[in-house]
């Protein structure tokens, strides 16, 4: 009795915090969840020669233990297990989805109905089912490929097949689980039967960098923002000031200027100038040149090129930035 009130105070207490959609540092999911399901419709429909639809009924963040404590004996769970990355994952079928699923495999034509499809299941019963779990691996794998260019993940293959949920152990249980649920529609079934196409988030990890990769690549938008940060660097004006010579005065000599001092400069300072620019850190000197005029115009005739040191993170960031456009 006690075990009972607790199972209910966690359920309820789950419903009050509201279903989690988002696994931390991941992208939105919506795009695989939705991509899976539209693989799913299309080679389900190939493989089993029937009219199938299948609809994404939605898709969540929850604990192992949460998840495993839902749901009710027996169950048919295939564990699933990643090879290339020693991932792991389980397929849940609800019973009228596996009524329908032996139906169509043994000659029927899916309009089996049975709520709660309890008989004994046979060695041919669990054949079959593992036939369609491998078909339902290899559509998630076909979804991650095509959202992300490659394989991240591998195809899972079903390991073992569990009826009772407290056996079924893929993850610590305060682990976060993503949770895939697909609806399938058989011929004119509108109410459809469900299936959950559940991954920790451990496993999940390996597709993290090829999904955030994927959707930069795929944003027509992405690079905007920098892009415009740069060009409005590159418009933006730098206060320059040119310095025929520069001498040092102490505080005291400063102190007695006077209007009409006359201060000498070097010799060479009425011909070479520097060309100082005003930064953050204080002046400082971007080329210099020298002295002359043009069209009864004051004049300065480079006579070097500019500061390395300035212009080569300029540089790198323009040459960055030629591939994009």
């Amino acid at each position: 009795m006690a075990a009972r009130i607790e199972d209910q105070v966690s359920v309820l207490s789950r419903k009050l915090r509201g279903p989690k959609m988002r696994l931390g540092g991941f992208p939105p999911m919506e795009p695989l969840c939705s991509t899976f399901a539209s693989i799913a419709s299309m080679r389900t429909r190939e493989a089993l020669q029937r009219e199938i639809d299948v609809s994404l009924y939605g898709y969540e963040v929850m604990r192992h233990g949460d998840y495993l404590k839902g749901l009710h004996a027996p169950s048919a769970i295939y564990v699933l297990n990643f090879p290339a990355t020693q991932g792991a994952g389980l397929v849940k079928a609800h019973p009228r989805l596996l009524g329908k699923l032996l139906d169509i495999y043994l000659g029927g034509d899916g309009s089996f109905e049975e709520a709660n499809f309890a008989r004994a299941l046979t060695s041919i019963d669990l054949a079959l089912y593992g036939r369609f779990v491998e078909l339902v691996a290899r559509c998630f794998d076909e979804a991650v490929r095509e959202l992300c260019g490659a394989s991240a993940l591998g195809v899972a293959r079903p390991t073992r097949f569990e009826q009772a949920p407290g056996t079924v152990r893929i993850a610590p249980d305060a682990s976060d689980m993503f949770l895939i649920k697909l609806n399938f529609h058989v011929g004119d079934d509108k109410l459809g039967a469900g299936l959950d196409f559940v991954l920790p988030a451990a496993t999940l990890e390996p597709l993290k960098g090829a999904m955030i990769a994927a959707q930069r690549e795929s944003d027509p938008a992405q690079g905007l923002w920098a892009d415009q940060m740069m060009s409005q660097v590159l418009a933006m004006p730098l206060s320059m000031c040119a310095s025929i010579s520069l001498g040092r005065f102490s505080l005291s000599e400063i102190s007695g200027f006077r209007e009409g001092n006359v201060l000498e400069l070097p010799a060479g300072g009425l011909e070479h100038v520097a060309l100082r620019a005003a930064t953050s850190d204080g002046p400082v000197t971007l080329c210099t040149g020298k002295l002359g005029a043009c069209d009864r115009q004051k004049a300065i005739r480079l006579s070097g090129p500019p500061d390395a040191r300035f212009l080569a993170p300029l540089r790198r960031a323009m040459e960055a930035r030629e591939p994009a456009e």
